[in-house]
């Protein structure tokens, strides 16, 4: 079975608020048995362009849990918060 990865790309906008949003949205990947595989650190953009502060990559063991997870209540919860300080993309991809 194929496996289902999140990545997001966030450019935070109040860093204040957005403190709300991890212990949410870590909650919601863990009960759907999400593994971090890149939370925020150091890059750089050796090709093209990156225009934002923080990429995450959430790898699921398939991309049915990894929408069930983005749909979840509880991470409903955190979206909402994450919408209102931060500008993101946040993509649902199938993947080996």
């Amino acid at each position: 079975m194929k496996k289902g990865y999140l990545i997001v790309r966030l450019s935070i906008t109040d860093s204040d608020f957005f403190q709300k949003y991890p212990p949410l949205s870590t909650a919601a990947m863990k009960k759907y048995n999400g593994k971090y595989l890149i939370r925020g650190g150091k890059f750089d953009v050796l090709e093209g362009e990156w225009p934002v502060d923080r990429t995450t990559v959430v790898e699921f063991d398939s991309y049915e849990m990894a929408k069930k997870c983005y749909e979840s209540l509880e991470y409903t919860n955190a979206k909402e918060i994450r919408q209102q300080c931060a500008k993101s993309d946040f993509i649902l991809i199938e993947g080996h």
